[in-house]
């Protein structure tokens, strides 16, 4: 059976807590339709006293459970706050002192935009990347100046560690964590319902996949960016891998070494992710949106997207044109 546990701060914003619930009850909805005889997943809010507390809009929100009744759960996410979080931290150090407890057992956490501060403050960001919401960098720099915090990530992973800077990203980290607890399908279908209508530029796309430059690998960070400017172009793997001093067969290696995938799926992550935004955002023809993402060939354009979105361009185009909010 697996857990999920959300916790509930004074000045939480309320969408940080409710959308990664109900995007994880759909999951698990759906996973019981495929197969009736799976355990359901549960999902609690904790608050650290139990008792009902007041979030932003001056909404009552009622936790399910104390936070220290909580022993072992698989995902732990930390709301974003209004404002600044600050005080709200030092009302709680007992938060802090349970998230130490639950991360040196192994438990995955994602803390959402000011939320992330509660990670800071307890240390375990010392050294590695972290992200926040924009409008707090640079009181997060003074006030952790030991976090390496990516100003220009929506998202950061590092061990067992989620930041997202925004409530749009925490969609996205939460259908990888679906793909992770139940199977792509799922996830699929779960992007389809939450995700299509929320709008994310062409530089934010791949989120952690992306940064698996959270690896070390310099030269493959510096791949990773070349692929990043040049995925229109038509270019052979084998030159990208001269310019960095290696065999086509080190590079792959090195490559999936440091981000868990290969150089050609890493590219055609890009341009699929690229053309799904052009597919909601322009009125370019199927046959346009595959030359400007770097496919010559549109018919091999559509039959992989249909196979990495589960739907053809325009299936996919109607699907989310049809969520487009109009004034």
């Amino acid at each position: 059976m697996k857990h999920a546990t959300i916790l509930a701060i004074p000045r939480a914003l309320g969408t940080s807590i409710t959308l990664p619930i109900e995007m994880l009850n759909a999951a698990d909805a759906m996973s019981r339709i495929e197969n009736p005889a799976r355990s359901r997943l549960v999902t609690q809010i904790a608050s650290v006293d139990g008792k009902p507390i007041e979030i932003t809009g001056g909404i009552e929100l009622k936790p399910h459970v104390r936070l220290d009744s909580i022993t072992q759960t698989d995902l732990i996410i930390i709301p974003a706050l209004w404002g600044n979080p600050r005080p709200v931290i030092r009302r709680f150090p007992m938060i802090m002192e349970w998230l130490i407890q639950q991360y040196n057992n192994d438990m995955i956490i994602c803390a959402t935009g000011t939320g992330v501060c509660f990670l800071a403050e307890t240390g375990l960001l010392d050294e590695k990347p972290a992200t926040t919401h924009w409008y707090y960098f640079e009181q997060f720099k003074k006030n952790y100046p030991r976090v390496k915090l990516q100003t220009k990530r929506f998202i950061t992973n590092t061990d067992n560690i989620y930041c997202a800077g925004r409530i749009n990203s925490i969609t996205n980290l939460m259908i990888h964590f679906i793909e992770r607890f139940y199977n792509h399908n799922i996830a699929l279908q779960i992007e389809q319902h939450f995700a299509h209508e929320i709008k994310q530029s062409y530089e934010s796309i791949f989120y952690s996949f992306d940064e698996r430059s959270v690896h070390h690998d310099e030269e493959i960070i510096q791949a990773q960016q070349w692929m990043l400017r040049n995925y229109p172009n038509s270019f052979k793997l084998q030159t990208l891998a001269t310019q960095f001093d290696m065999s086509l067969r080190s590079f792959n290696r090195r490559f999936k070494q440091a981000t868990g995938g290969t150089p050609s799926a890493y590219l055609q992550q890009i341009r699929i992710g690229t053309a799904k935004d052009l597919l909601k955002e322009s009125n370019l023809s199927i046959a346009e949106i595959s030359f400007k993402v770097g496919f010559s060939d549109p018919a091999y354009f559509a039959s992989l997207f249909k196979r990495q979105v589960s739907l053809t361009p325009r299936q996919y185009r109607k699907l989310v044109r049809a969520k487009l909010f109009s004034v």
